[in-house]
């Protein structure tokens, strides 16, 4: 008597179950984390703002209300915004002795995850130099966690 080989269809159909379970956990940390690395993206745009503007104060003895002022070379620099692949930058002087920066993210490049939704990073030096998230469409919880 002859015994065929093989896989039943109760054995494909519990592995593709377990697959299922896998993917259903790794695809919501996998765009968390692809969200995470553009989101250091916007902190080298806030750091290389910060440090010109500190050179500029130490010059000026102010800070630049103008982003063409600074020593900073960005592609897509204009008067008041620094388009990067992924975020808005706008600044705004806020007297002499402050600034806000604000990065918000944009759809240009790629989609945002609807965990997420489009949402914004503010920074204001000197009363909260600690980037925060503002904005954000897909809930504050959601948002603080790429900053973690």
């Amino acid at each position: 008597m002859r015994r065929d080989s093989g896989f039943t269809l109760i054995e494909l159909l519990v592995v593709v179950l377990i697959v299922g379970i896998l993917a259903s956990l790794a695809i919501p940390q996998y765009f968390k984390t692809v969200e995470k690395a553009r989101i250091s993206e916007s902190m080298s745009v806030i750091s290389s703002i910060k440090s010109a503007q500190e050179r500029y104060l130490a010059g000026a003895g102010g800070y630049a209300s103008d982003l063409n002022n600074l020593d900073i070379s960005y592609a897509n620099l204009t008067t008041g915004a620094i388009t990067t692949r992924y975020f808005n930058a706008t600044m705004a002087v806020t007297g002499g002795s402050a600034f806000l920066l604000t990065l918000t993210r944009h759809t240009t490049a790629s989609s945002v995850p609807g965990r997420y939704g489009i949402y914004s990073i503010i920074v204001n030096i000197p009363a909260a130099p600690v980037p925060a998230v503002s904005a954000c469409a897909g809930g504050a919880g959601n948002c603080n966690e790429l900053l973690k």
